[in-house]
């Protein structure tokens, strides 16, 4: 079989593979937790610190409302809910109020950065769940790519990354001095400990993400002279991209700009349920996308530009690979 087709294939399956573990772990979770929606992504600052933009959270379904805990931060559970009169709209508040009715609970919900109470009241009807877990940040992925532009982006990278035996040169014929220095893989490791970090304490981490930015660019300097076999670094490296610095990209716009998920398209609520569908987006979206591009782009090109000098055998580029590997 071709070599093309056999690196095409692997690709392919590798991401079937991510794919199946996916939607295996939503079923998993719909049945766990009893509800169709057991996760979704906050897309507003209304909760923060609590819940922070970008956040993946787990909700399970409420069999017994009367367990409901009402009251202000911390007491509260906080309500994933369908707003009044907008059956599209989903809302993520703590109930801080309520009372039975013969008809059932109705609460008064409140946001946890907000001023002021929400001017409406819920019934229990209107309740998906309430949140159990999140996972900080890491849903900005799939809000991403349900963009044209960061659908077309990671599109863009993966055909690259399949494809980049065509287009960068054969690789050299000396064989390369040293081994691996696993030291490159070190920046990489700052990004997952910094969400980790938020994880346990969540608040202003603006100057940790600049951090987790500044340390990939530096494993984007090294990991592509270090590596021994430039298939299976370069799936490390887009694999970390898409899915770790891509989300604290997206998180750092909205600590600089102001910019929230939330207006990316022209939809309401605080909170929306993971799908692939396309949106269209709107001018704050365009804005944030183009932000986001000035901090990727060099790592980018940082990257695939190493690689390329390295198989091109550019003497220097070929010399600093040699003392890393070395080390």
């Amino acid at each position: 079989m071709d070599e093309n087709i056999k690196e095409l294939l692997r690709y392919g399956a590798t991401f079937a593979v991510l794919i199946a573990f996916f939607y295996g772990g939503t079923l998993l979770l719909r049945n766990t937790l009893g509800t169709s929606n057991p996760m979704m992504v906050v897309i507003s600052q209304s909760m923060v610190p609590t819940l922070g933009v970008g956040d993946f959270i787990f909700i399970e379904a409420i069999d017994d409302f009367d367990s409901l805990a009402i009251g202000d931060p911390p007491v509260g559970d906080i309500l994933v809910f369908i707003r009044p009169g907008f059956s599209d709209e989903f809302i993520v508040h703590r109930a801080i109020d309520g009372h039975k009715t013969d008809e059932g609970w109705v609460y008064q919900t409140k946001g946890d950065n907000n001023v002021f109470p929400d001017g409406f009241q819920v019934t229990d009807e209107l309740v998906v769940g309430r949140v159990v877990n999140r996972l900080p940040i890491v849903g900005y992925f799939s809000l991403f790519i349900k963009t044209m532009k960061g659908f077309g982006m990671v599109i863009a990278l993966m055909m690259v990354s399949f494809f980049y035996d065509n287009i960068l040169p054969n690789k050299p014929s000396k064989k390369q001095e040293g081994g691996f220095n696993y030291l490159s893989l070190i920046p990489f490791a700052v990004g997952p400990l910094v969400l980790l970090k938020i994880w346990i304490q969540p608040s202003n981490h603006q100057s940790l993400e600049f951090i987790a930015l500044a340390s990939w660019y530096l494993g984007c300097l090294m990991l592509p002279l270090t590596v021994n076999d430039d298939d299976m670094g370069l799936m490390f490296w887009l694999y970390h991209l898409v899915l770790i610095i891509i989300p604290i990209t997206c998180d750092l716009v909205w600590w600089t700009t102001g910019i929230t998920p939330s207006e990316w398209w022209r939809i309401q609520g605080s909170t929306v349920p993971i799908s692939w569908l396309l949106m269209e987006e709107t001018k704050s979206f365009h804005m944030a996308f183009n932000q986001m591009l000035l901090w990727l782009v060099p790592g980018i090109v940082i990257f695939l530009g190493l690689i390329y000098a390295k198989r091109s055998e550019v003497a220097l580029v070929t010399k600093i690979s040699e003392n890393l590997r070395n080390i």
